[in-house]
């Protein structure tokens, strides 16, 4: 596992500077918070950090790459096998069953979704999912479903999660059931956890935050 460095980010939309010059680090095995105002640019900054979105300059190091600097290919490949990324809208593909959606970075990799099999089974028991392997995302809760995209992004055992706003569309049980998974999971397997969040219970979870306003770092603790 390795740190994440963000080094000197700067991103503008429309000639208006978003992100000014951004520069921190997070730490293998920490469990990080990004919050702010919505328009603060925490969103931008957490896809520019998984590669989703490039920044005008700067660079993002993760696992020896700078990940702004690589090409779709890489980017890619990266994204399917060093990092995990949960959105707030699930993105679970509606025709495939729970299962299908979990082996989904494996089969685009081209790798044998066999060899997979015993961790899949290991992230399923925990996150008790196993009722539910053979249904589609539509029979599920929203919690269940949030769960599924989560081990969907673990089955790599990637470097880093990121997740945009995980208990955004979930209600207060759900949210606080979601908040204990990922803490456990940061615990237990060491992954490191970058969320960006506006829940202070989604904070009070992990061991870091980054609060942004305007576009720069107003707190880092």
């Amino acid at each position: 596992m390795a740190d994440i460095v963000v080094s000197e980010i700067k991103k503008s939309f429309d000639g208006r500077e978003v992100l000014h010059s951004l520069s921190f680090t997070v730490h293998s095995g920490d469990f990080l918070s990004i919050t702010g105002e919505s328009g603060s640019g925490k969103s931008t900054l957490l896809s520019i950090m998984g590669g989703v979105m490039r920044p005008d300059s700067g660079s993002v190091m993760i696992c020896g790459s700078d990940v702004a600097s690589l090409s779709e290919k890489e980017l890619a490949k990266m994204r399917r096998t060093k990092m995990g990324y949960v959105y707030q809208f699930f993105n679970l593909i509606p025709t495939m069953t729970v299962r299908d959606n979990i082996f989904l970075p494996i089969r685009l990799d081209g790798k044998k979704v066999s060899d997979y099999h015993e961790r899949a089974q290991e992230l399923i028991s925990f996150m008790k999912l196993e009722k539910v392997v053979d249904s589609y995302p539509s029979t599920l809760s929203g919690g269940e479903q949030q769960r599924v995209a989560i081990l969907r992004a673990l089955i790599y055992d990637p470097e880093v999660i990121f997740l945009d706003e995980p208990t955004g569309n979930l209600d207060s049980e759900n949210a606080r059931n979601v908040m204990e998974l990922l803490a456990e999971l940061n615990k237990k397997y060491g992954v490191t956890i970058v969320q960006v969040t506006h829940s202070e219970l989604g904070t009070a979870y992990g061991n870091r935050v980054i609060t942004i306003k305007d576009g720069s770092i107003e707190k880092c603790l």
